[in-house]
C-alpha cells in the first residue's frame, strides 16, 4: 500500500488506485499527517518550491518540511528514506533554493536513517513547467525571449527515468548512504533547447536576448509588488549556472537506460495539443 501526502485532494485531480491512499496534510503543519507514518517502511520526499510565496519560504519548505520528514521517519521506524533533492546543491551555493536544498540534505544525512538523496538537473515530461511553458509561448507569441546569453548548459532528464532510479535505489543496498547526480543522455545551451523545441513544432520565432541587468531589475520589481513572482532574483542566480551531472558514480550503481527529449518530447506535445 503506498500512501500520498497532499495539501487538499479536492483542488487536485489524483490518481485513483486500490493500492493507493491519499492523505491530507500540510507540510508547515506536521502534526496534520503523523498518522501517515505509522507502519511505514520506506518514506519517499518529492516536495520543493521554486518561488517564495507567504509562509511557503524556501527555509520552512525545504529545512524544517525534511527535518519534520525525517524526525517522523525515523520515530515510524522505515526502513529506508530517498530524499529528491536538485542539481547545484551545495553548500557555497549562490541562490537561496540552492542552500536551504543543502541543509535539508544535511538533515537527512545526520538522521541516522537509511538514506539515499538524488540531485536531477531539469526533469520533463508531459506535466512538466519548464518545457510546457516555452512550448506555449512558441504557440502564441512570435517572439521568443531568451534570458540572458542563453549558453548555460543543461542535462534534462525524463521523469520516468527519475523514478527507475528511485524504484532501483530501493532495490540495492550498495546506494545506502549515497548521495547521486542524475541528468539525461544529452547536455544543452538553454538557446539549444529553444531551437530543438521549435524544429520538433515546426515553428520559426524571433530569438531575442534579454540582459541579465534588465531581468534583476524586473524581477527586483515583480517580488516587490506580486504575491506570487512569475520570475525572481534567485532563478535568475540559477540560469547563470550550468546544470548537469559530473559524478560517474551514478552510472556504475543504476542500470537505467536514458531517454532523450528527442524521444519524447514530441509525444507528449503533439497528445496535448490535440
Amino acid at each position: 500500500m503506498v500512501r500520498c501526502l497532499v495539501r487538499n485532494r479536492l483542488r487536485r485531480k489524483l490518481l485513483e488506485h486500490p493500492h493507493l491512499t491519499w492523505i491530507d496534510g500540510d507540510l508547515l503543519w506536521p502534526e496534520s499527517f503523523r498518522s501517515a507514518f505509522e507502519g511505514v517502511e520506506t518514506v519517499i520526499h518529492l516536495v520543493g518550491i521554486l518561488v517564495q510565496v507567504g509562509k511557503g519560504t524556501y527555509d520552512r519548505i525545504h529545512r524544517m518540511g525534511t527535518e519534520a520528514m525525517v524526525k517522523m521517519a525515523g520515530e515510524a521506524g522505515a526502513r529506508r528514506y530517498l530524499q529528491m533533492s536538485a542539481l547545484g546543491t551545495r553548500p557555497n551555493a549562490r541562490s537561496q533554493y540552492h542552500q536551504t536544498k543543502w541543509v535539508a540534505e544535511e538533515a537527512v544525512r545526520g538522521s541516522g536513517l537509511s538514506y539515499t538523496i538524488f540531485r536531477p538537473s531539469i526533469i520533463f515530461g508531459a506535466q512538466d513547467r519548464f518545457m510546457n511553458l516555452f512550448s506555449k509561448i512558441i504557440d502564441s507569441s512570435p517572439i521568443l525571449p531568451i534570458i540572458g546569453p542563453g549558453n548555460n548548459r543543461l542535462q534534462p532528464i525524463w521523469v520516468e527515468n527519475v523514478v527507475d532510479y528511485f524504484i532501483q535505489a530501493l532495490e540495492r543496498g550498495k546506494t545506502e548512504a549515497k548521495t547521486y547526480e542524475l541528468g539525461g543522455p544529452r547536455i544543452y545551451s538553454m538557446e539549444g533547447l529553444m531551437d530543438l523545441l521549435m524544429k520538433i513544432k515546426g515553428k520559426r520565432r524571433l530569438k531575442i536576448h534579454l540582459p541579465m541587468p534588465a531581468m534583476r531589475f524586473q524581477a527586483a520589481l515583480m517580488e516587490s509588488l506580486l504575491p506570487r513572482s512569475p520570475l525572481t532574483r534567485d532563478q535568475l542566480l540559477m540560469l547563470e549556472e550550468d546544470n548537469i551531472a559530473t559524478d560517474q558514480t551514478t552510472a556504475q550503481n543504476f542500470s537505467v537506460t536514458l531517454a532523450s527529449l528527442e524521444e519524447v518530447l514530441p509525444g507528449y506535445l503533439k497528445s496535448q495539443a490535440i
